[in-house]
């Protein structure tokens, strides 16, 4: 997304982040550790940790943003076509 507030006008009025950050924080045999830190205004708006099932092929249950967690989707599976066995 970027830094388009403000820049853009087709940037939501409402929308909540400007960017955010995605990290593997862990990868083992069955689970992958996606750390993610969401950005407003050039701040820290919010952080926090998703668990990725290698098994399911998704996320563990959570009370996460659908967005937050598509977009972690999408990271994860990047990761996944590079890096397909855990190291």
């Amino acid at each position: 997304m970027g830094y388009a507030r403000g820049k853009c006008a087709r940037f939501p009025k409402a929308a909540g982040a400007d960017a955010v950050r995605f990290a593997i924080a862990r990868d083992s045999d069955q689970k992958i550790l996606v750390s993610f830190a969401v950005e407003r205004n050039h701040h820290p708006h919010a952080q926090g940790s998703l668990e990725f099932s290698r098994a399911a092929g998704k996320f563990a249950a959570s009370e996460s943003d659908p967005l937050l967690e598509k977009q972690a989707g999408a990271y994860v599976a990047s990761y996944l076509r590079r890096r397909p066995v855990p190291a």
